[in-house]
C-alpha cells in the first residue's frame, strides 16, 4: 500500500467507523485456540481484536489507517496497536495461538501467516470471493489449497451482497 491508500483508508474511518459487532466467524470458531497471542490483519475498527481481549488473549491489532488505530489506541490493556502498511510488513514465526484475518487480502501474507502460528494455533480467515479476477479478490478454493499444510476445520463459500464481490470464503484452519 502507499500513502494514498493511507489517505483511503483514513478518510473511510472519518466517515464511517463502520460495524462493531465482531465477525461471526470469529464468534463461532475464537475457543479453539489457547488463550494467549492473537493477531488481528487489517483490523479496521477493532471490532475483533476487542472482541478478542475481551476473552483474555493479547491481541496485536494491525492496520494502515491512522485514523482506525487512533481509535484502538489505549481502549483495552490487552490490545496493542500497530499502525503499519502491511505490503511491507513481516509476521514473525511461531508467535500466535490464533491470527484472524477478516475482509482483507494480501496473498505475500499467506506463509507468513503459516509460519507465525504456533504449534495448534488456529487461523480464521475470511474474504471476498472475485469471479473477474479481481486483485483484491479471491479466486474459488484459494484459501483451501493456500492453507493446505494446516487441518482445516471448516470451509465454505457463500454468497455475499457486496457489489463488487458476490462470494465469500470462510476458513478456519489449526497447524499441527
Amino acid at each position: 500500500m502507499t500513502d494514498q491508500d493511507r489517505k483511503k483508508w483514513d478518510t473511510r474511518y472519518k466517515n464511517d467507523m463502520g460495524d462493531f459487532a465482531p465477525s461471526s466467524i470469529l464468534t463461532q470458531y475464537w475457543q479453539l485456540a489457547s488463550c494467549g497471542s492473537a493477531l488481528d490483519i487489517a483490523c479496521g475498527n477493532g471490532r475483533n481484536s476487542f472482541f478478542l481481549a475481551e476473552k483474555g488473549f493479547t491481541v496485536e491489532a494491525v492496520d494502515i489507517s491512522t485514523v482506525a488505530t487512533g481509535h484502538l489506541n489505549d481502549k483495552h490493556p490487552g490490545i496493542h496497536v500497530i499502525c503499519q502498511d502491511l505490503d511491507t510488513w513481516k509476521i514473525s514465526p511461531n508467535r500466535y495461538d490464533l491470527i484472524v484475518n477478516v475482509h482483507f487480502l494480501d496473498r505475500r501474507l499467506f506463509p507468513m501467516i503459516e509460519r507465525a502460528l504456533k504449534p495448534d494455533g488456529v487461523l480464521i480467515f475470511e474474504s471476498f470471493i472475485s469471479q473477474n479476477a479481481h486483485p483484491y479478490g479471491l479466486r474459488s478454493n484459494e484459501l483451501l489449497h493456500a492453507f493446505q499444510k494446516l487441518r482445516i476445520i471448516y470451509y465454505e463459500e457463500k454468497p455475499n451482497d457486496h457489489e463488487e464481490f458476490n462470494q465469500i470464503a470462510s476458513l478456519v484452519a489449526v497447524k499441527q
